[in-house]
């Protein structure tokens, strides 16, 4: 999946590779894979959406916004 996300214009974190950005213009989108799940966030909801289509090759299914993730507590502000 990150040779996939990588051919279609992500980049790796420098220090952790499986963090992978992809930046459009003032924005950025930002997808974790971790084991078997993926969390992802952008600071435009377009990127959300554009994400969203890309990965229909693979399964995935939309929780909607995360409260939790691998224990720690997730709050979403503006």
């Amino acid at each position: 999946m990150s040779n996939f996300l990588i051919e279609n214009g992500f980049q790796r974190g420098d220090v952790d590779n499986t963090l992978l950005l992809k930046s459009k213009g003032e924005h950025l989108l930002i997808v974790k894979v971790y084991v078997d799940g993926i969390i992802f966030g952008a600071t435009h909801i377009n990127l959300c959406d554009d994400f969203s289509k890309l990965m229909t090759d693979f399964e995935m299914s939309m929780m909607g916004e995360q409260n939790f993730f691998i224990g720690l507590q997730i709050k979403q502000t503006s």
